[in-house]
C-alpha cells in the first residue's frame, strides 16, 4: 500500500495567496462595506450599485413614534422625512380610530413613487386591507375619514436607481406606529 503525503505549499506561493486575499479584501471594503455602512464612496461603484442608500439614515422631526396603541390618540400636527432607498419601498404607519379625519400631504425630492394610503382593521388576522388611493405621483394631498379603527398609512416603492426622500405632514387624531 503506498500513501501519498498531502503537496505541501512554498512560502512563496502562501505569501502571494495572502496578498491576492488582502487586495480582494480592501477591493470589498472600498466598494461595498464603505458606502453601505458609512457612506463613503470614494470611487462611485456604492452608488452606481445603490449601496449609499444603506447608510442614509431616516431623519425624523417632530413625531416621536410610540410602541403600543393603547393610549388614547391626541390632536397633533407632524412632519417626518422618510428616506425611500433605490429599488425598494418602505411603509409608514397610524393608528387613527374610526370616523377621524386625517388631513395630510407630501411631497418627494424629486422623482415620482408609486404609493398606497390604505388602512388595515385593527385585530383582522385575514390580511385584508382598504386602498383609499393608489397612484404613481412626485405629491399628494388630502382629507380622510378613517372607516374603521386600526393602522393606516402609506407605502411607497421607490423603482428609480437613487433613494428619494418623501416629506410628509399630517394632522388629525392619531398615534404614530412608524416604519415598517
Amino acid at each position: 500500500m503506498n500513501i501519498t503525503e498531502p503537496p505541501v505549499q512554498s512560502i512563496g506561493s502562501l505569501i502571494k495567496a495572502a496578498f491576492i486575499a488582502v487586495v480582494f479584501a480592501m477591493v470589498i471594503l472600498i466598494t461595498v462595506v464603505l458606502p453601505a455602512e458609512y457612506g463613503i464612496d470614494p470611487t462611485g461603484l456604492g452608488e452606481k450599485m445603490g449601496l449609499t442608500v444603506l447608510a442614509a439614515p431616516v431623519v425624523e422631526t417632530a413625531i416621536t413614534p410610540i410602541v403600543s396603541c393603547d393610549e388614547k390618540p391626541t390632536i397633533q400636527k407632524g412632519s417626518i422625512e422618510i428616506v425611500v432607498p433605490a429599488n425598494s419601498g418602505l411603509e409608514y404607519k397610524l393608528h387613527i380610530e374610526k370616523d377621524v379625519e386625517l388631513t395630510y400631504s407630501w411631497r418627494t425630492s424629486g422623482a415620482a413613487l408609486y404609493f398606497d394610503f390604505h388602512g388595515e382593521p385593527q385585530g383582522d388576522k385575514t390580511g385584508y386591507f382598504k386602498s383609499f388611493k393608489e397612484a404613481t405621483l412626485s405629491t399628494d394631498a388630502g382629507v380622510q375619514k378613517i372607516p374603521f379603527t386600526g393602522s393606516h398609512g402609506w407605502y411607497w416603492k421607490n423603482e428609480t436607481d437613487s433613494a428619494i426622500t418623501v416629506f410628509l405632514e399630517t394632522e388629525g387624531e392619531y398615534q404614530v406606529i412608524g416604519l415598517r
